[in-house]
């Protein structure tokens, strides 16, 4: 009886805490970009969400989050991959067990300035190489921040991911056994790169893919990297729906809800997906 007083209690509170304040702000974005709440109520209309389609940031906004999130995952976890089958027991104990956390402990403004600090033209890589005469001057050196494919935010992602994946893939392949998975393939004939590709890696990819899908999410609606690394154009979800809020321009603020809520969606229907994952498995 106690037991599910306590429940009951439990569920209350997620309600009233989690819950709750999701769906009320959630409630709140929807009604003030369709002109029903906020300064500009002058009754129902759908002309913010129309001008945030016509104006085409929206969808290049979305389908560059997308790239950036997906590259950033296929890198970290196609290093991640080898890594951990090769060496998960030093990652059990020893000093790479310990070092291995140590880029998790980075916030990700932290790790955005970090590498803002190397990658730009006066940064710390381009010094070195012009100190090694490999560039006669430091306006050789590519433009890694700031630039049109994201790739100072791609490799803060991946710095920041990698780690994450080996510990998950080191985890893996202890709880479900999959040394001894590739023992048993290789009784049956198979090679050391069959075992590989068609026991190990599926096994750890399918185990995984609910935590990448979480990740994806993660990265996709990133703010601190995109903010201090990425492009005015075309921007990262998070930043271009925080620019429109905190616009002079009062028609700005109910596209920046409108924003929100289709991210919103976007992620709903994701984590639908992950819950289908999960059930399967």
């Amino acid at each position: 009886m106690f037991s599910k007083k306590f429940n009951y209690l439990i569920y209350a509170l997620l309600l009233l805490f989690a819950v709750l304040p999701l769906v009320a702000g959630l409630g709140f974005a929807v009604l003030y970009s369709v002109g029903l709440v906020g300064v500009l109520n002058n009754g129902f209309t759908r002309e913010h969400w129309m001008r945030i389609f016509s104006e085409g940031n929206i969808l290049q906004s979305f389908l560059y989050s997308a790239a950036i999130a997906i590259v950033s995952l296929i890198i970290s976890v196609s290093l991640a991959l080898p890594v951990s089958l090769k060496h998960h027991q030093s990652f059990r104990k020893g000093l790479l067990s310990y070092l291995i956390y140590t880029p998790l402990a980075f916030p990700g403004i932290v790790a955005a300035f970090f590498f803002f600090q190397f990658l730009t033209k006066s940064g710390v890589v381009s010094r070195l190489l012009f100190q090694l005469r490999l560039i006669s001057s430091i306006d050789q050196f590519p433009d890694l921040i700031n630039d049109t494919f994201g790739i100072g935010m791609i490799a803060t992602h991946v710095f920041l991911s990698f780690p994450f994946f080996v510990l998950l893939f080191v985890n893996i392949i202890k709880t479900e056994r999959i040394v001894e998975y590739q023992q048993l393939a290789s009784t049956f004939a198979a090679t050391k790169w069959q075992s590989l590709f068609r026991v190990s890696i599926p096994m750890l990819l399918q185990k995984a893919l609910p935590n990448i899908i979480l990740y994806f999410i993660f990265i996709f609606g990133a703010f601190e990297v995109p903010l201090l690394l990425g492009r005015s154009n075309p921007e990262m979800v998070s930043v271009l729906a925080v620019r429109k809020l905190q616009r002079f321009n009062l028609l700005d603020i109910p596209q920046g809800y409108a924003i929100a809520v289709l991210y919103t969606i976007f992620v709903f229907i994701l984590l639908v997906f992950l819950f289908k994952v999960k059930s399967r498995q």
